[in-house]
């Protein structure tokens, strides 16, 4: 199929690019820079030139493939502006269409309520942080478009080798910093190996299954505190935790990190059950010893 991508180089989309291609999918990746041009091209893809912020100008392109994967995003106040062209422009750009054009739109965990570590489900309502609340505004209205197919993933906290907290944490520890979060010890973190996560998108890509919602997370819940533990104990360093305090007068619109702070839990047998994903990841020691160098 032919997949238009956004989002290519952040975390997330550069590893579903590359099990995109891997599958056998032709991709087309949105670049708004010429460094953001230059990377992606080095991955095999063609390339549409366009911001987030301005929809209007690679809708077509995007609407022109098979399926487009929104894995975009700013982390910033225009991330909720630039959501809501994306819908208008959606919207306009498949009016009369017979077949539903698909999208696998990417949300997160933090749309849903902090359950002190409790498991939560799919189906749980949404109860997102102020920064976020735009996007359970626009789940809801791609789900109203009725020429669009829309699967949603909400993506634990995802870990890479460059990216995530187990990265970020080892980071920490080689320069002998302290890993600051605003979360506490005892706060429950859900995690993804970034290369499950990727498997996942493929899987909703494949099964034209729309309307479907499915959170993507292999270890269901951590404490802050052992993930530092087991972090240290894997690369043989001393990491400690800081509490990082929210930053004086800071916009709640646009203070994303604040989703830290939230202790949840979640499984996978949604995402199992309707898409047949079973990630390989499913123990923090696991993950851990992926992501870190082993102390001699």
């Amino acid at each position: 199929m032919d997949i238009f991508l956004t989002g290519g180089t952040g975390t997330i989309g550069q590893h579903v690019m590359a099990r995109l291609q891997r599958a056998g999918h032709r991709v087309t990746a949105l670049a708004r820079s010429d460094r953001a041009e230059m990377i992606l091209r080095d991955q095999g893809v063609d390339i549409v030139r366009g911001d987030l912020g301005a929809p209007d100008e690679w809708v077509a392109d995007a609407v022109y493939c098979d399926t487009l994967v929104h894995a975009g995003a700013s982390f910033d106040e225009t991330m909720g502006p630039s959501e809501k062209k994306l819908v208008a422009a959606l919207r306009q750009a498949t009016a009369g269409r017979e077949i539903p054009f698909n999208v696998v739109y990417t949300g997160g965990v933090w749309l849903y309520p902090d359950s002190g570590g409790k498991p939560l489900s799919e189906t749980t309502p949404f109860r997102p942080l102020p920064s976020f609340a735009f996007m359970a505004e626009t789940i809801r209205s791609l789900q109203a478009i009725q020429t669009l197919g829309v699967s949603v993933i909400h993506p634990a906290l995802v870990c890479s080798q460059v990216a995530g907290p187990v990265s970020d944490m080892l980071r920490m520890a080689e320069e002998g910093l302290p890993y600051s979060t605003r979360a506490n010890p005892d706060t429950v973190w859900p995690l993804v190996d970034a290369e499950d996560l990727a498997d996942l998108y493929l899987r909703a890509v494949e099964e034209h299954r729309y309307r479907i919602m499915v959170v993507g997370c292999g270890v269901e819940g951590v404490k802050v505190g052992e993930l530092a533990d087991m972090v240290s104990q894997s690369s043989g360093l001393t990491l400690d935790l800081a509490l990082e305090e929210p930053e004086a007068g800071a916009n709640p619109l646009a203070d994303w990190r604040a989703g830290y702070t939230l202790s949840q839990s979640f499984g996978h047998d949604r995402a199992k059950r309707l898409l047949g994903w079973r990630p390989r990841i499913t123990r923090t020691d696991t993950l851990v010893g992926k992501l870190t160098p082993i102390a001699a």
